[in-house]
């Protein structure tokens, strides 16, 4: 079983839950929460969003730590759907 960083929210998934292509196959770059079907499922989704829906995660549902959610906020420009070349 693979761990993964999905490229677009930075968090860590399983082959179990990887996002699928356009065919159905297996996409190792984002998980099954933000790419289905070869498209992103909240394509209106901004940077800034994620970045207050990972809090919102932390404080509100617990599914991650605060500190996860600052480590995570800090490398999401660095990720291959928001990547800003940032010097």
């Amino acid at each position: 079983m693979d761990h993964l960083t999905c490229q677009s929210c930075g968090l860590p998934f399983t082959n179990e839950i990887s996002g699928t292509n356009r065919d159905e196959s297996e996409n190792e770059d984002y998980c099954v929460h933000c790419f289905e079907h070869g498209e992103f499922v909240d394509q209106s989704l901004t940077l800034h969003g994620l970045e207050v829906k990972l809090v919102e995660m932390a404080e509100m549902h617990n599914e991650i730590t605060r500190e996860e959610a600052v480590i995570v906020i800090r490398e999401l420009p660095y990720l291959k759907r928001w990547h800003m070349n940032i010097m």
